[in-house]
């Protein structure tokens, strides 16, 4: 029984670990996938290398959401009593679509 208790929680460890985006640090790039399906790629704290050609650009309710998702893992690391301005509490965050 206890053997089976190990193995399910090592099991629901690496689900959990699967799931959670592995960001380390305020720079990153990070696919997203807004709520009607549409993928979009954030590139926070750094410049974004849009493809050739480039792509429509997005709609402000678009690049709001897709913000939000992005800067989520800054949130989980920086807290809610984090200083402000730095890069954690007020990043420079660039979005476009990627082609489906």
């Amino acid at each position: 029984m206890k053997t089976l208790h190990g193995v399910v929680l090592i099991a629901a460890a690496c689900a959990v670990a699967a799931c959670a985006p592995a960001i380390v640090g305020p720079y990153y790039t990070m696919d997203v996938q807004l709520a009607d399906g549409k993928p979009v790629r954030c590139a926070v704290n750094q410049p974004a290398q849009l493809p050739s050609p480039p792509p429509a650009p997005l709609s402000t309710r678009e690049r709001n959401e897709a913000e939000v998702l992005a800067t989520q893992p800054l949130r989980l690391q920086s807290g809610p009593r984090a200083p402000y301005p730095t890069v954690y509490t007020a990043p420079d965050v660039q979005c476009f679509a990627l082609s489906s």
